[in-house]
C-alpha cells in the first residue's frame, strides 16, 4: 500500500467556509487524519446550498473542502466542550483555527496556551486581516478584503464588479497549506515549533504584488496613479477583446510577438505607427491601440481567431464561460471531477491541483455528515485518561 507524506498526523480543523476548510482538505489529501470541530448547529458553510432547480442539494461551499474528514460537534461555549478540545489537542499535531481574535485565547486555547497544553502542536491562526492594523479585531469575508486590499482597481467606469468566486480564500487556503508543511518540515528537523499566521488581507495584497509594487513606486514620485487612458505597464496588446462571434484574450506585447501579430491580423504598418512602435508606446496610447484592434478582431469569430492565432504561435484563448469549462474536454482529461458521497447522495466535486506520482489524492470521496464521528471524542477520552 502507497504511503502519503502526512500519514500519522493528526490536524484539528477549527475553520469555516473557503480558506481554512481548504487548508485542511490539502493536508487530507497529503494523508493527514483531519477532524473537522464543528458547532453543534454545523459550520456555516454546510446551510450555503445550491438554489438551481434539481441541484438543491449541493453545497459548494462545504462539499469540495471537506472530503475525508472526521466531524465532531463540541459545544465551545460550555466548560465541558472547552475540556473536549483540549483532549483532542493533547493529540494533535496542528490546529488551524480561524476564530476571531481573542475568541479561543478567552476559553484557555491561544497558541501560547495550547504551547503548554502540547508543546508539539503547531498553532496556525488565519484572519481577515492579521494583527497590528486598526481592523485586526474585524471579521472579514472574501468580498470584503477584496475591496479593503485594492482587487477591484483598474476597472472600466461604473460599479466596481466583485470577482465573481471566492479567489482570495482559496488563495489563502494553499498559503496556510504551505505554511504548516513548511512549520512541520521545520519542527522535524530542528525541534522547532512554530505559530503560523497569515491573513487575507495579506494574501490579497501579494496576488496584486506586481501592480502594488508599481503603485508604491509611484507613490514615492508623488503620482497618484497612472494617467487615465494608458496602462500602467508596459503589456500591450494584452487581455479581453470581442469578436465577431464570443470574446478572445491574447497577449502580443512581446516585441516578437507583435511582429507576427500585426502581420496575421493584416495590419503591419501598425508596426511603424509611432504610437505603437515599442511595448511603452503601445501602453502610453492603449485606448487608440484598442479602437484599431476591436474594429479588426470584429471581423472573425473568436474561435476562428483563436486558431489562426494559435497557428501562428501566439498566445490566444477563447473566454469560456462555467457551463463551458465543465463540457470542455480538458476538464474531462484532467481528472478535475471527484464523485463523493454527502449523506448518502452523490455529488461531484473539484479535487486539489496537486499531482503525484506515488499516491492518489483523491482516494477520499465521504464528506463527512456533521457529528458522524462524535464517538472519537469518547475514544480520544479514554486514551488519555489510560495510565501510561
Amino acid at each position: 500500500m502507497s504511503t502519503r507524506p502526512l500519514d500519522g498526523y493528526r490536524i484539528i480543523d477549527l475553520t469555516a467556509n473557503v480558506a481554512g476548510p481548504l487548508a485542511c482538505q490539502v493536508m487530507a489529501d497529503l494523508g493527514a487524519e483531519v477532524i473537522k470541530v464543528e458547532p453543534p448547529t454545523g459550520e456555516a458553510a454546510r446551510r450555503i446550498t445550491a438554489t438551481a432547480p434539481g441541484a438543491e442539494h449541493v453545497t459548494p461551499y462545504f462539499s469540495p473542502n471537506n472530503r475525508g474528514k472526521s466531524s465532531v460537534r463540541i459545544d465551545l461555549t460550555l466548560p465541558e466542550g472547552v475540556a473536549s478540545l483540549m483532549r483532542l489537542i493533547e493529540t494533535s499535531d496542528v490546529v488551524v483555527q480561524g476564530m476571531r481574535p481573542g475568541t479561543l485565547e478567552r476559553k484557555g486555547l491561544g497558541p501560547k496556551q495550547v504551547a503548554k497544553l502540547n508543546p508539539r502542536c503547531i498553532y496556525t491562526s488565519l484572519s481577515a486581516y492579521g494583527g497590528g492594523s486598526p481592523l485586526e479585531d474585524r471579521a472579514g469575508i472574501d468580498m470584503m478584503v477584496q475591496a479593503e486590499a485594492g482587487c477591484l482597481s483598474a476597472q472600466p467606469t461604473g460599479a466596481p464588479r466583485l470577482i465573481p468566486f471566492q479567489l482570495v480564500d482559496s488563495a489563502t487556503g494553499h498559503v496556510v497549506a504551505q505554511a504548516v508543511l513548511a512549520a512541520l518540515l521545520h519542527r522535524e528537523r530542528f525541534g522547532v515549533v512554530n505559530h503560523v499566521a497569515v491573513s487575507m488581507y495579506d494574501v490579497a495584497c501579494s496576488l496584486q504584488s506586481n501592480y502594488l509594487t508599481l503603485q508604491m513606486n509611484l507613490s514615492a514620485t508623488g503620482v497618484r496613479e497612472a494617467p487615465t487612458g494608458s496602462r500602467p505597464v508596459a503589456v500591450e496588446p494584452s487581455g479581453a477583446f470581442p469578436t465577431a462571434a464570443g470574446d478572445i484574450v491574447l497577449a502580443a506585447y512581446v516585441p516578437a510577438h507583435w511582429a507576427v501579430f500585426v502581420q496575421v491580423i493584416g495590419r503591419p504598418e501598425l508596426a511603424q505607427d509611432p504610437r505603437f512602435v515599442d511595448q511603452a508606446a503601445r501602453s502610453v496610447h492603449s485606448t487608440e491601440l484598442r479602437a484599431v484592434l476591436f474594429d479588426v478582431l470584429s471581423t472573425r469569430s473568436a474561435d476562428e481567431w483563436v486558431a489562426i492565432l494559435d497557428a501562428a504561435g501566439l498566445m490566444a484563448a477563447r473566454v469560456n464561460m462555467w457551463p463551458d469549462v465543465v463540457a470542455s474536454e480538458i476538464f474531462a482529461r484532467r481528472n478535475l471531477s471527484i464523485h463523493a458521497v454527502q449523506d448518502g447522495v452523490e455529488v461531484d466535486v473539484i479535487r486539489t491541483p496537486a499531482r503525484f506520482s506515488a499516491f492518489d489524492t483523491t482516494q477520499h470521496t465521504t464528506i463527512p455528515s456533521l457529528g458522524g464521528d462524535d464517538s472519537l471524542l469518547a475514544g480520544i477520552a479514554e486514551q488519555n485518561d489510560s495510565p501510561a
